[in-house]
């Protein structure tokens, strides 16, 4: 029997879906979390700000991964958030999700929770009034390649202040975004 080869893994970009309850907003990932839609997430989270709402719950349940961008950039958001006085509490983290934001630190800048018991405290609600709010697609933002280096250099520095082991793992990642930013100035 012949056996047909698997199709390469392509990191196609996931959608984010968001809405409101009880003055907390509830973000689900569908699909990978990635510098694809890590624009998004930042915008999301300072028009929320801008908004008045500062605690923000984020649904990992049907994100099948995430790249070092994405997660830094849960760290930056966390900081902006507890900053405006609220929280990020990310649920439904089991598996390989949650090892990654673990073995990151992350689990130390905001909450990182393998299923959903602790979420009635964040978000002032039951399990069965989660579902009855109505998520939105978030469309996809415009984003140059200058303002996804900068989103992506932004990500990296946060993840390498979180603890010396991610400051090593992402140098070089780091010093070619910085190398990069400095290079598009000098054309300018």
């Amino acid at each position: 029997m012949r056996r047909i080869p698997s199709p390469p893994t392509v990191n196609t970009p996931s959608g984010i879906s968001t809405g409101t309850l009880n003055g907390v907003a509830w973000l689900t990932v569908e699909g990978r979390g990635s510098f694809q839609n890590s624009a998004e997430l930042r915008g999301l989270v300072r028009d929320g700000i801008a908004g008045g709402t500062s605690r923000m719950v984020l649904d990992l349940l049907r994100c099948s991964g995430m790249d070092s961008t994405f997660m830094g950039m849960l760290s930056c958001i966390a900081i902006k958030l507890e900053d405006a006085g609220g929280c990020l509490h990310v649920v439904n983290a089991e598996g390989k999700n949650g090892e990654l934001l673990r073995g990151l630190g992350l689990d130390e800048v905001f909450t990182v929770e393998d299923g959903m018991a602790g979420v009635n405290a964040v978000a002032c609600c039951t399990k069965a009034a989660l579902e009855e709010i109505a998520l939105e697609a978030v469309v996809k933002a415009p984003c140059t390649a200058a303002d996804q280096r900068d989103i992506c250099l932004q990500a990296h520095e946060a993840l390498a202040g979180i603890q010396e082991t991610n400051a090593e793992k992402f140098r070089d990642v780091i010093s070619l975004m910085r190398q990069k930013s400095l290079t598009t100035e000098g054309a300018h």
